[in-house]
């Protein structure tokens, strides 16, 4: 690989793109603004039915949903200018044997409607029936415009607020045993890792996570890292959450080569003020307590016009970890709060502006693991490091419907500030036999001969500075936006155009600091034994388009591109240098390069009459390359390359309301991909390009409502391995043809009951994964294998008026369950596992 080329700074073009964006976007709502839609006043002709929908849906800025196959030749009487759509919506379908069923949000799914009743023979009342468990239709926006979800041509898997709330499910590694494909799993305190479909890899996150219509990105890290810190926000007040499996490059961009994970929360009502509170208290078997307070309040300050939405909240999780060494018990306790606030803004019925500002702030008190060897939750870890995580988000997102055309703008702007803290104290002890950390200390030079005197001196500097932490605050700050245009839904030609554009800078300072050896905690003011600072920078520009139209009835044929041009900067210091790692960097050393290209996607799905939706997809997936900003590495370890895969996946989907069955099967070539490696004294990680990966599996879920009862399971088979010998000389690194990819499962399930019985509500899921391997296997001491996990978790709650009660009970046989077993040279046997049997009840009011 060439040495990188000169650093440039790209500020000013990026800062040129923003200024343009955010000129467009208010242009767009100022014209829109003064084009005066007569929003409530509609009319449409006689004619097709299908026709007066879309021009409905056009002139009221409603999501009207409908399949072309069940409205088929209907015809519709004309609808003279009105100022009730609602009315003009119910005279149009009168007749037809169809109904519209509103959703929230301005969203309306033409259904057949029940036939009227028969007039009983008889005056007695008709006998009582056992209450029946619908399966409400599920609308998504995976495509960048509602569909059904039945009908959206796409692997993809929700979890309704129905779910979330009943489940008890607050954070990602809940949401992951619900949506089996899903692995999360630890990359350090307070840190994760995301994969779908088993891409998985060091560098750019694989896994695109939206918030609303926001991308959020980790900082970079000492390690260019930044898919390692995945963003865990609180699933407070969430409508739902879609993921989309498979490469979704052409709407979605670099981060989602794998797939995207959207967390939509509930959006602001205007037509109604309300407001919600809950308490929640929980107890951790072998540890401590925990709890949570929720506010939700939702007050119409015009109605129809102007709303908020404000959400605060409260969690702590008790800790269960006791460190024997320190004299420390119920350890790994974690506390989340933070508050959301939302206004929505519409002005007549074809334009709506949404903000939304998210603040939270997320600590660790300690390391979150523990050692199988000592015991069950016992770890002998020499420091305690608290870990903490603050966030904030800034959006809005402008919706306009114009004749003909839908147009969506957001701008947003991320902060978020990591503080990591890693034991340090294995990897320095390590170094107290290293004639080059003796040479060092003694200003000798390489070759010369260490004499005893000195061996002696070096030695009691080591011990001097043990136990230690390395302590790293991180800083990120990112503004991205977006702008697209697409065609009104239900429209016989489905298609959307769009530009990105994204600016992100971070830094790092990576202090090596002294820990007090009684309590463990890092000394203050710091003990400094080495500092290095890295600051990186990423920009990226692209447009998009993707089109959905019909080649002949019922068969669709969607093609989509994607073109792209990113740009990452890199530089470093060390200020103090390390003796005992050797980190010797010059200063100010700086890095910079650049790329473009485009990313493909062509879809055929056919709608079989009477039978399912099939589907055959081939979509493509990319990351950007980076660079290492690492202590002495040679110029062509510097930068590593982009990578990039080609999905091939054949899919159906079938549903008759009470039932629904979903399966796909795909193979995935995925070219150089990037992973992580340590340097030969175990104290640096840097990122190189491996062989090619060769993915194959496949997944099926279903459902099945019987009165009041629903069954639903799902399963995931993903076998992700090398496709031919990488040996690099390192040790995560090596890795033969045939090898699996670290800490990827090949099986995950679930199995989830459910009844409603009355005012109760009851519930069981049992979900699971097989053993993964640690790393790869050609020569590496610390190869092992993650064990196994099944979990059951149990539910029941209780409903009356405006009150609700709900008891849950996660991994209802206290099993260890584990997540992630890591060893290098920062230490062994670190196990991450789901938490102990949690027993938690909840009280929640609605006003």
């Amino acid at each position: 690989m060439a040495p990188p080329p000169a650093f440039r700074r790209p500020g000013p073009r990026i800062a040129h793109w923003g200024a343009a964006l955010a000129v467009g976007w208010l242009g767009c709502g100022a014209a829109l603004a003064q084009r005066g839609v007569p929003a409530r006043t509609v009319a449409v002709p006689a004619g097709r039915l299908d026709a007066g929908l879309r021009r409905l849906a056009a002139a009221t800025g409603w999501q009207i949903l409908f399949d072309p196959a069940l409205v088929g030749d209907r015809r519709t009487r004309a609808i003279v200018s009105t100022t009730d759509p609602a009315g003009a919506l119910a005279r149009m379908l009168a007749g037809s044997g169809l109904k519209a069923r509103r959703l929230a949000g301005g969203v309306f799914i033409i259904v057949t409607a029940a036939p009227p009743p028969r007039p009983s023979p008889s005056p007695s009342p008709a006998p009582a029936t056992p209450p029946v468990m619908v399966e409400d239709e599920i609308v998504v926006t995976a495509l960048k415009r509602a569909t059904s979800l039945d009908d959206t041509e796409l692997s993809i898997a929700t979890l309704s607020a129905a779910t979330i709330e009943a489940r008890n499910v607050t954070d990602l590694r809940a949401a992951a045993r619900l949506l089996p494909g899903l692995a999360a799993f630890n990359t350090s305190a307070l840190q994760q890792r995301l994969a779908v479909r088993g891409v998985s890899a060091t560098g750019e996150a694989t896994v695109g996570v939206y918030y609303g219509e926001s991308p959020i990105a980790g900082p970079s890290g000492t390690g260019a890292d930044p898919g390692a810190s995945a963003p865990d926000i609180d699933l407070v007040d969430i409508e739902r959450i879609e993921l989309l499996k498979g490469p979704q490059g052409t709407l979605y961009g670099a981060s989602s080569m794998g797939g995207t994970l959207r967390i939509l929360p509930h959006g602001v009502d205007l037509d109604r003020s309300g407001a919600w509170g809950e308490v929640r208290g929980d107890v951790v078997a072998h540890g401590g307590a925990g709890g949570a307070l929720v506010a939700v309040a939702n007050p119409v300050l015009v109605p129809d016009r102007l709303a908020a939405r404000v959400v605060a909240y409260r969690r702590t999780l008790g800790g269960y970890i006791d460190n024997d060494r320190l004299g420390s018990a119920d350890r790994g306790q974690l506390q989340r709060e933070g508050v959301r606030i939302q206004m929505a803004w519409r002005p007549d019925q074809a334009i709506r502006l949404d903000t939304l500002y998210l603040h939270q702030h997320t600590g660790l008190d300690d390391g979150g693991f523990w050692d199988p060897a000592l015991g069950r939750y016992n770890v002998a870890q020499p420091t305690l490091t608290p870990n903490s995580d603050r966030l904030d988000l800034a959006s809005a997102t402008l919706h306009a419907t114009l004749d003909g055309a839908v147009v969506t703008a957001t701008g947003s702007y991320l902060r978020r500030r990591i503080v990591r803290q890693i034991d340090y104290t294995e990897v320095l002890a390590r170094q107290r036999d290293s004639v080059a950390g003796c040479l060092r200390l003694a200003g000798l030079p390489t070759g010369v001969a260490c004499d005893p005197a000195a061996r002696t001196a070096y030695q009691a500097y080591v011990d001097a500075r043990l136990p230690a932490i390395l302590y790293q605050p991180n800083r990120l700050t990112g503004i991205s936006g977006e702008v697209r245009v697409a065609a009104p839904a239900g429209a016989a030609f489905a298609w959307t155009l769009g530009a990105f554009v994204e600016d992100r800078r971070d830094a790092v300072d990576s202090y090596a600091a002294r820990a007090g050896a009684d309590d463990g905690r890092l000394v203050h003011p710091l003990d400094i034994i080495g500092l290095r600072t890295i600051a990186t920078g990423f920009d990226q520009q692209a447009v998009f388009a993707e089109a959905t139209h019909a080649v002949v009835p019922r068969l669709s044929a969607t093609a989509g591109l994607r073109l792209y041009r990113y740009r990452r900067q890199g530089s470093g210091t060390v200020l103090v240098p390390n003796i005992i790692t050797g980190s010797a960097m010059a200063a100010g050393d700086r890095y910079t390069g650049s790329a473009g290209g485009s990313n493909l996607k062509g879809e055929l799905a056919y709608r079989v009459p009477g039978g399912p939706l099939v589907y055959a997809l081939v979509s493509e997936g990319f990351r950007p390359g980076g660079i290492n900003v690492t202590p002495g590495l040679a110029a062509d370890e510097r930068t590593f390359g982009a990578d990039h895969l080609w999905n091939y996946e054949l899919g159906a989907k079938a549903g008759r309301g009470r039932w629904s069955i979903e399966a796909a099967a795909y193979v995935i070539d995925w070219h150089a991909a990037t992973f992580a490696v340590t340097s030969a004294n175990g104290a640096f990680i840097y990122n190189v390009n491996l062989s090619n990966v060769a993915i194959r599996g496949g997944e099926v879920r279903g459902s099945i409502v019987a009165g009041p009862f629903r069954l639903a399971a799902a399963a995931s088979f993903t076998d992700a391995r090398l496709g031919e010998d990488t040996l690099l000389g390192t040790t995560e690194g090596m890795g033969r043809r045939g090898d699996r990819l670290p800490n990827l499962p090949q099986w995950a399930y679930l199995v989830s009951g459910e009844a409603r019985l009355g005012p109760w509500t009851l519930g069981a899921d049992v979900s699971g994964n097989d053993a993964a391997p640690t790393g790869f296997n050609a020569g590496n001491p610390y190869y092992g294998h993650t064990g196994a996990r099944i979990e059951v978790a149990a539910h029941a709650g209780w409903q009356a008026g405006r009150w609700r009660l709900d008891a849950n009970v996660d991994n209802l046989f206290d099993a260890i369950a584990p997540v992630r077993l890591q060893s290098s040279a920062f230490g062994e046997r670190q196990l991450y596992s789901a938490r102990p049997r949690t027993l938690s009840l909840r009280a929640r009011t609605d006003w």
